[in-house]
């Protein structure tokens, strides 16, 4: 009975140095959120430049603009934020 309580322990060891090898690797590897967060703001700037120019256009441009870009910029924070929960 000892004997198999030191060799199921001695399995799991192995199993675990195994396992922490691989997870070793993929805790260098950035998540998808981690690349997004430095982008925020040049994505915010350049989406505010193109809404700008596309209210120049007319009064139909100008509904659009003023109605896609808050809901653009709070989509890319909201997928930020999913992301994250999510672990991706």
């Amino acid at each position: 009975m000892h004997n198999r309580v030191n060799m199921e322990i001695n399995r799991s060891q192995k199993n675990q140095s195994q396992d922490s090898s691989a997870m070793n690797v993929a805790a260098f590897i950035p998540r998808l959120w981690m690349i997004m967060i430095p982008f925020a703001v040049p994505f915010l700037i350049i989406s505010f430049n193109y809404f700008e120019a596309l209210e120049r256009t007319g009064a139909i441009g100008a509904f659009i603009a003023d109605t896609l870009m808050p809901a653009t910029n709070i989509a890319y924070v909201a997928s930020i934020f999913i992301l994250k929960s999510r672990k991706i």
